[in-house]
């Protein structure tokens, strides 16, 4: 009877070690005894604690820390967006949302408003945002994939033109620019302010290098050429050729581009035209090829572009 009863308490020690050593259930899990969506705890300890710091934010330092370390163009609309979105962290609202921009925008800022509390206050709601988000299995990006090819079938190139044509004289040539070379837009913006030091017999050698993007050369269009007599920038080109009025974003442009190069030109040459392929060590491949293909590039692209730019804005 002893050694049952030693072996009892044995047994009884070793469970209460084995529940010790158990993790803790996530948060996440937890539920009220109201059957809460986010359970008790969680919205306790997060979600009540966020909001308390959230009311006391300073929008000014916030502001300021916006603009210290993004664009201004970027840092303001991420201002705006978190001033009048902040409260949707954590809740039930932002989850049952529809998958759009402005979903993909709220998200954007309130990563960058939860950073920012973490810097001033020490916390660590970033951190939980990005958890809850994966949680809840919310995307960064909203935007549906489009294969290339059938992308002009989607938003015929015409449509695109004709809209390009409302434009002012001055965004109807940039659109026109951003059309023909498919660059993406910050780079369109830098090739079309130094049009006149990189434009060489019709080509513009290029080969930028931005981490994973990549630009090479592209053909600079005859219709075009003397027109580029002016510069532009970020902010203009973002509210003049928004896709209210251009009928889609303009990185669509650039996947216009390619279905037209890809297919009626080459295919290697339109991804080495996009930075897909090829670098600046390969330039003695692929210039002599675009050299081959000039001719039959600006044939094509002055039926695409010489309707524009025969009428007026």
């Amino acid at each position: 009877m002893n050694q049952l009863n030693n072996y009892l308490d044995i047994l009884k020690n070793y469970q209460s070690l084995e529940r010790g050593t158990n993790p803790r259930p996530n948060a996440y899990e937890l539920k009220s005894p109201e059957g809460n969506f986010y359970g008790s705890l969680y919205k306790n300890e997060i979600i009540g604690q966020y909001g308390k710091y959230a009311e006391k934010v300073d929008w000014d330092d916030f502001h300021n820390w916006l603009l210290a370390n993004k664009s201004r163009l970027h840092a303001n609309t991420m201002f705006k967006r978190a001033k009048q979105y902040h409260k949707l962290a954590f809740s039930k609202e932002l989850i049952f949302m529809e998958s759009t921009r402005k979903r993909q925008d709220i998200l954007k800022c309130l990563a960058l408003f939860t950073r920012f509390l973490d810097l001033k206050y020490d916390t660590e709601y970033h951190y939980e945002l990005l958890k809850w988000m994966k949680k809840k299995d919310l995307k960064w990006n909203s935007a549906k994939k489009v294969d290339t090819y059938q992308l002009a079938k989607i938003i015929p190139i015409e449509s695109v033109l004709e809209r390009i044509n409302q434009l002012s004289e001055k965004y109807k040539i940039f659109g026109l620019f951003m059309l023909a070379s498919g660059l993406r837009t910050s780079e369109a913006i830098m090739a079309f302010n130094n049009h006149s030091s990189l434009c060489s017999n019709g080509v513009m050698e290029l080969f930028w290098d931005r981490v994973t993007k990549k630009a090479n050369s592209v053909y600079c269009h005859p219709l075009l050429h003397d027109k580029m007599t002016y510069k532009t920038s970020a902010s203009r080109v973002t509210k003049n050729l928004h896709s209210k009025y251009l009928g889609c974003e303009t990185r669509y442009l650039r996947k216009l581009n390619y279905t037209v190069n890809a297919t009626k030109i080459d295919p290697l040459l339109a991804e080495f035209m996009q930075g897909r392929r090829g670098n600046v060590s390969q330039r003695h491949y692929f210039l002599p090829m675009m050299e081959n293909y000039k001719k039959k590039w600006t044939h094509i692209w002055t039926q695409i572009l010489k309707k524009s730019l025969m009428e007026k804005s």
